[in-house]
């Protein structure tokens, strides 16, 4: 348990940071070109990678994997590119407290999925939260005073690429051989593909050239923050799901809804924000029912188990109950066909 809290707490310590340092080079330092800034992530993230393979802080990656196995993660790849280039898109013209409510809208992906495939029908109270937190996203548009086409076009597209990332992700479960270090891995190399030429035929690279803090230390010291924290956000998360499935405790998403409140609350102090009181209820109302949907879904999947593990005592023990019965009453047959066999010698 201690072990859990302590990655939860690091966990929104780098969820933090790693959102401050990419609003710091997008919105602060102006740097709007995608193709660059998210090719260097996933750069940093493929070298990561590597240093930890050679630390043997993580397994080897794609050992003994097939081409088609990789190629069945293709288009959980292609959205990761898309839901990355479009997120930064969108964080660079839209306050991060929007950014998180926005991002929120996966969730009627998730319940969407768990609908359709699991038969998973929500509890009152799961479905307020959703009903409440979809309310107040489309509120939070309609009364931002800083109001931007641009940023939730971008943000649309990023909720989209995500939803479809976290169900494709789910159905595929049972299928990839792949672990969840090696689908990262392979997002990170393919996204890094990708956006190098993106970048020359886009024109970012020429553009980028002209950059007026191109030379100032802060860029790349904020370009190198988002990078390597970025990796560590992922891994940290990666590390808390595997540990949640062997002990069934805290679900990341609760821990990730937790820490935008945190983020968002902190940014109020560093980033400047129009505000209304309305504008800030509804973003309060939608980030507080977000941590109650996850905590309300991941309670009632924890109250499922013991009903489960009940039922598969109950089988084994009935099922080792007749096996005994089936030994029993042969071992009387035995013995009663000894009885009549002594008797007959002795007849």
């Amino acid at each position: 348990m201690n072990v859990i809290f302590m990655l939860a707490s690091l966990f929104c310590v780098l969820f933090i940071t790693t959102h401050f340092a990419n609003k710091y080079v997008l919105s602060e330092l102006r740097f709007t070109y995608p193709t660059i800034f998210q090719g260097w992530q996933t750069l940093v993230g493929v070298v990561m990678f590597k240093a930890l393979i050679s630390t043997g802080h993580v397994e080897n990656l794609l050992q003994g994997k097939e081409w088609h196995d990789c190629a069945l993660w293709l288009p959980g790849m292609m959205s990761f590119l898309i839901s990355i280039y479009s997120g930064s898109r969108a964080l660079a013209n839209l306050p991060i407290p929007v950014f998180f409510v926005m991002q929120n809208l996966t969730l009627v992906f998730r319940a969407t999925y768990n609908l359709v495939f699991h038969r998973q029908i929500l509890s009152v109270y799961s479905y307020l939260m959703l009903m409440l937190s979809v309310s107040s996203a489309v509120a939070v548009a309609k009364t931002d005073p800083q109001y931007d086409p641009d940023g939730y076009f971008w943000m649309c597209v990023h909720v989209v690429s995500l939803g479809f990332f976290d169900i494709y992700t789910s159905v595929m479960k049972g299928r990839l051989k792949l672990r969840a270090t090696e689908r990262l891995f392979c997002c990170y190399f393919y996204s890094f593909l990708v956006l190098a030429p993106c970048s020359y035929f886009l024109g970012d690279a020429l553009e980028a050239a002209r950059f007026p803090y191109l030379y100032f230390t802060k860029f790349y010291l904020g370009c190198i923050l988002s990078g390597v924290l970025g990796m560590l956000l992922n891994v940290c998360a990666i590390r808390i799901d595997e540990l949640r499935s062997v002990q069934s405790l805290m679900n990341v998403n609760t821990i990730q809804s937790v820490a935008k409140i945190l983020c968002s609350c902190a940014s109020l102090s560093f980033y400047d924000m129009k505000m209304t009181h309305s504008f800030i209820c509804f973003i309060a109302i939608n980030l507080v029912c977000c941590v109650g949907f996850y905590e309300s879904t991941s309670h009632r999947r924890t109250q499922l188990l013991p009903i489960n593990y009940s039922r598969r005592n109950d089988d084994q023990s009935s099922l080792e109950s007749s096996i005994l019965s089936v030994d029993g009453s042969q071992k009387l047959k035995r013995h009663e066909l000894q009885q009549d066999m002594i008797h007959a010698d002795l007849i």
